[in-house]
């Protein structure tokens, strides 16, 4: 990738991958898309490590250009404001496991919809995860599994990398897929 303008990162946990590109490109904008539970500990250790980025908050984001700021916090219900072909590279790290189908494919066409032509979209994901209760050993929901090779994947994009992640198989007892496409428009 030579020149990234703006991440989105879907479900960024603490924050520490767009911690990372941000710390290698401080030039891109950073948009990270979570539950606001999950944001209320990403948005301080973000402006912690980096006191001096511009910061938009979910209550402050209608109307604004997310160009101007270095990091750009939304809730699932606000992904609505991100701009049609504004994002370089979309990235999901182990939160599609978590979802509902319905929200994986929600999620899948907001990258569609954002992501500019030639863009790329990463994803590391469990090969399968079935839904279960608090109890996940004696408790299966009635849900599906939900199942990495049958999210709705658009066959228009070129797909780079397809494979099970090495590193997780050393450290996971579950395996995870990665894979990597270039958005064609």
């Amino acid at each position: 990738i030579e020149k990234l303008d703006t991440v989105l990162e879907i479900g960024s946990g603490n924050g520490n991958l767009i911690a990372l590109l941000y710390h290698m490109n401080n030039q891109a904008t950073m948009i990270d898309v979570d539950l606001p539970e999950t944001l209320s500990l990403s948005i301080p250790y973000i402006a912690d490590l980096f006191p001096n980025a511009k910061i938009l908050f979910p209550h402050e984001a209608e109307g604004k250009s997310f160009r101007d700021y270095d990091f750009v916090f939304l809730t699932p219900s606000q992904i609505d404001l991100i701009k049609d072909q504004s994002i370089d590279l979309s990235l999901n790290i182990k939160s599609f496991q978590e979802m509902t189908h319905t929200q994986i494919e929600h999620y899948f066409n907001l990258i569609e919809r954002v992501g500019k032509n030639n863009s790329f979209f990463f994803t590391s994901n469990r090969v399968e995860k079935i839904p279960c209760g608090p109890d996940s050993y004696s408790q299966i929901q009635a849900d599906l599994p939900n199942r990495f090779s049958e999210y709705p994947w658009n066959r228009k994009n070129e797909i780079l990398i397809y494979e099970i992640c090495r590193l997780m198989r050393i450290v996971n007892l579950d395996n995870h897929y990665i894979r990597m496409e270039r958005l064609k428009k």
